[in-house]
Parts: C-alpha cells; sequence; structure tokens
C-alpha cells in the first residue's frame, strides 16, 4: 500500500490505536489553543494595556496563519511525505508554545501565536490523510468522527481550560501547557506512525493557496484599529492575481487544481467556512458580552463552557456511524437546526438557563458541520491530492474563524464598553451574513446529491 491510499481493509484498529492517538493529540493543539486564551481576553488586554477590540489580532493573525500553512504543509506532506511534516508541526509547536510563555509584549505574543499556528497546520493538514494510512477503510467515518469530536471538543475545552488555569495561576500557563502534550504527541508519532514510502505527487503552486489570507487578516485588523488598511487591501488582490497567473501557468497546478475542482469540495469548504464563522463571532464577543449581561466571567464562564465540549464529545462519533451507514442528509438539517437554535435563543431569550442550551445546540451545529463538511471534502477528490486537500479545506475554515471574529470585532466597536445590546447587535449580523448563505450551501448539497433522472432510450421504429 503507497503512502497516498486511503485506509486498506486488512488494517487492525487495535494494532492501529497507538497511531491514532499521536494523529489525534497532535491535531487537537490547533483548535484547542484557537480557544484557550479567550476567557483570558479582558486579562490579556489589562496585562499588555491594549484596547480589547485589539484582542481580536490574537485570532485572526492564528487563523490567518493557519489558513496559508495547511495548504502548504498538505503539498509537502504529498511529496515530502506526511509522517515527516507531521514530526516537524509537532517539534515547532511544541517550542513556539513554550517561547510564548517568557514574551513581554503583545507583539512578541502574536508572533509566538502565529508560529504556533504554522506549525500546528503542518500537523492538520496531514493528519486525516495519515488516518486513512493506518485505520480500515470500513470503519474510516467512524474514526473520522473520533478525530472531529477531538477537534470540536478541543476548541470547546479550551474555554473551560482557559477559565480555571486563569484562575488558579498567571496567563503565561495557557502556552506552556502545550509543552508535555506535545511532547507526547512526538513520542507516539515516532514509534507508531507508518514510515513514508515513495509518492508520485509534486510540489507545485497549489500549496500556497492560503496566502492571500494573510493580507485579508491584516487589513482587518489595520481596520478595526483605524490603520491603513487600503494596502493590504491592494497585497490581496496581487496575492490573488499572483496565485491565478501561477496556476494558469503551470501543467501540474492545473491538474491539481482540476483534482480538486469538484462542487462538492467547494460546498463542503463553504459549510465549514460559514459555520466557523459564526461561532467564532459569538466566541469573540462572548467572555464580555456574557459577563455584563449575565454576571457569568472567569471559571464560571469556563464551566458553562463545558456544556458545549460535552455536546461535541457525545455527538461527533455517534454522527459519525450514522453518515458511515445513511449518508449525511438527516445530519446536515439537525446541523441547521442546531446553528439557527442557539443565535435565536442568545437573541431573544437569554437567561442562565437558555444560555447553557444555547451552547448545547451550538454543540451540536458545530460538530455535525465539522463532520459532514469534512466528510464531503475528502469523498471528493482523488487519494493522491488527499493532503493538499484536507489542507486547502481546513485552510477554507479558518478563513471563516477570521472572518465571524472581524465581523465580531467592528460591530463591537460601536458600543465602548461592551453592553448587552452589544452582543445582541453581533448576533443579528451573524445570521444575516453567515446563517442565510449556510441554509443555501445545504441546499445545493442536497440538490447535489440526488441522483439524476436519465430519460430511457427512443427505440428505433423496426
Amino acid at each position: 500500500m503507497t503512502a497516498s491510499a486511503l485506509p486498506s481493509h486488512d488494517n487492525n484498529s487495535r494494532a492501529a490505536l497507538p497511531a491514532v492517538i499521536a494523529i489525534a493529540i497532535g491535531y487537537v493543539l490547533n483548535p484547542v489553543n484557537s480557544s484557550l486564551v479567550v476567557t483570558a481576553y479582558p486579562h490579556l488586554a489589562t496585562v499588555f494595556d491594549v484596547p480589547y477590540s485589539w484582542l481580536s489580532a490574537m485570532v485572526m493573525y492564528f487563523m490567518a496563519a493557519t489558513a496559508v500553512a495547511q495548504p502548504l504543509a498538505g503539498g509537502l506532506g504529498d511529496f515530502l511525505g506526511r509522517r515527516n511534516i507531521f514530526l516537524v508541526g509537532i517539534s515547532g509547536f511544541t517550542l513556539a508554545s513554550g517561547l510564548a510563555g517568557f514574551v513581554s509584549s503583545f507583539n512578541a505574543l502574536l508572533v509566538c501565536r502565529v508560529l504556533q499556528a504554522v506549525f500546528s497546520g503542518l500537523i492538520m493538514a496531514n493528519g486525516v490523510a495519515l488516518l486513512g494510512q493506518v485505520v480500515p477503510k470500513e470503519k474510516f467515518g467512524f474514526y473520522l468522527g473520533v478525530l472531529t469530536s477531538a477537534v470540536v471538543t478541543g476548541t470547546a475545552t479550551g474555554f473551560p481550560l482557559g477559565g480555571l488555569l486563569l484562575q488558579l495561576f498567571d496567563w503565561h500557563i495557557l502556552f506552556w501547557i502545550n509543552v508535555p502534550f506535545g511532547l507526547l504527541a512526538l513520542l507516539l508519532a515516532l514509534l507508531y506512525l507508518p514510515r513514508d514510502e515513495p509518492r508520485q505527487a509534486h510540489f507545485t503552486i497549489m500549496s500556497f493557496m492560503g496566502v492571500p489570507f494573510v493580507p485579508l487578516a491584516f487589513g482587518l485588523q489595520a481596520f478595526i484599529q483605524g490603520g491603513e488598511w487600503w494596502f493590504y487591501g491592494l497585497a490581496l488582490a496581487l496575492a490573488v492575481v499572483a496565485l491565478a497567473w501561477g496556476i494558469h501557468r503551470s501543467r501540474r497546478s492545473r491538474e491539481q487544481f482540476a483534482a480538486i475542482n469538484r462542487l462538492n469540495f467547494h460546498l463542503a469548504g463553504l459549510m465549514a467556512f460559514l459555520v466557523s464563522a459564526v461561532q467564532f463571532g459569538v466566541f469573540f464577543m462572548l467572555p464580555a458580552w456574557i459577563g455584563v449581561s449575565l454576571g457569568i466571567e472567569g471559571g464560571l464562564l469556563g464551566a458553562y463552557m463545558s456544556i458545549l465540549s460535552l455536546t461535541m464529545l457525545v455527538t461527533s462519533p455517534m454522527a459519525g456511524r450514522w453518515i458511515d451507514r445513511r449518508g449525511p442528509a438527516l445530519l446536515q438539517l439537525l446541523m441547521l437546526a442546531g446553528v439557527l437554535g442557539a443565535l435565536l435563543l442568545l437573541m431573544f431569550t437569554l437567561n442562565k438557563v437558555t444560555f447553557g442550551l444555547a451552547l448545547m445546540a451550538l454543540g451540536v451545529g458545530g460538530a455535525l458541520s465539522q463532520l459532514i463538511s469534512q466528510w464531503g471534502a475528502l469523498a471528493a477528490v482523488p487519494d493522491s491530492s488527499k493532503a493538499l486537500g484536507n489542507g486547502i479545506y481546513n485552510s477554507v475554515r479558518s478563513a471563516g474563524s477570521l472572518s465571524g471574529n472581524a465581523l465580531a470585532a467592528l460591530v463591537l466597536l460601536s458600543y465602548q464598553p461592551v453592553t448587552a445590546a452589544a452582543g445582541v447587535s453581533v448576533l443579528h449580523w451573524q445570521l444575516l451574513v453567515f446563517f442565510v448563505p449556510l441554509v443555501v450551501v445545504v441546499l445545493l448539497l442536497r440538490r447535489a446529491a440526488r441522483p439524476r433522472q436519465t430519460l430511457p432510450p427512443i427505440k428505433e421504429p423496426s
């Protein structure tokens, strides 16, 4: 079996368990760290003496670097070996996390966050492709559900864990806690991941498809901070034009683009983009808004966020088994109901009980979206391009997180300080800008999945 193949039927699930654990630990480092510092935003704003809205850079730069790294890492993984790139990612992430705890300025902290994102992007782009090499094909959906569960639970667990750690220690621990987990993942990966075999994939300009997200993130943050955003808008346009020209000029790039240029792949990525935008828009404004509206802060907010964690933990493996047997149709509707229900509960019936119910609904919607979209994206691309395709998919999802975070920060600029009305305004915009298009995407996916009826052949008169 080549390293680029999907899981084979003769892989043994029990023997593959240590490799699956290594992949899961490495894979979850990025989502955990995307949310781990969220409950610490008010504290970090005080420590580094910056306005609260500037903390959006912590998310946007992290997501932009992730968006750049993942297609690049996917192309490198297909070309140089997925295990090799996975190991580099874990090593670099662990080192960047250790350094972050020693910084003394906000800008230095942002640099460490970017390094964390780059190296964790190397991990995520190759993690799913590696999973396909070590588990049985007939159980791939289940194991993808487990990995999805680890991702979404990691994102949600970051909230309560961050709040708890901040109560017990100082902000430095939010970064140092990654070091032992990184070392454990590195050890397991060295011992149990299968060695890379010779491959036929080629590294092309397609691996740089995430580059435009860098000027996008810097431009949005400059606009939020009242800087010269137009420069980054120009850089964004130039990056897009250069990328398109490079793909057009390279035969191999055109071939790789053709391999992923499938309607279902694009729709799956768009679904992930839109749901991530809703989630991260809510997550960014939540610490300040819920503190003002309900008096829930710090460790108590972390305890509430554990509802989201548990819901995701339960939902993803069950949904993974369902999608293996019956496909994604019902899960798409449940996902829409979860996201819409969360937004409506937060907007119109906010109290401590409905806040918990809203987190549960958002957990269901987020978990189902992650599983359905990633399953659909991987199913749409050929085996030889799965790492690159997965990297581009994750890049688009990160761009959604970046966009939702930016929209929330822009809305909050009109409310200084953050008020109860500010959070409701953010939710209204999330509903209009991201949820309505999400409904359209799901309808298109369902239409594309319908079997096409063909007319019977016309019989020639004898």
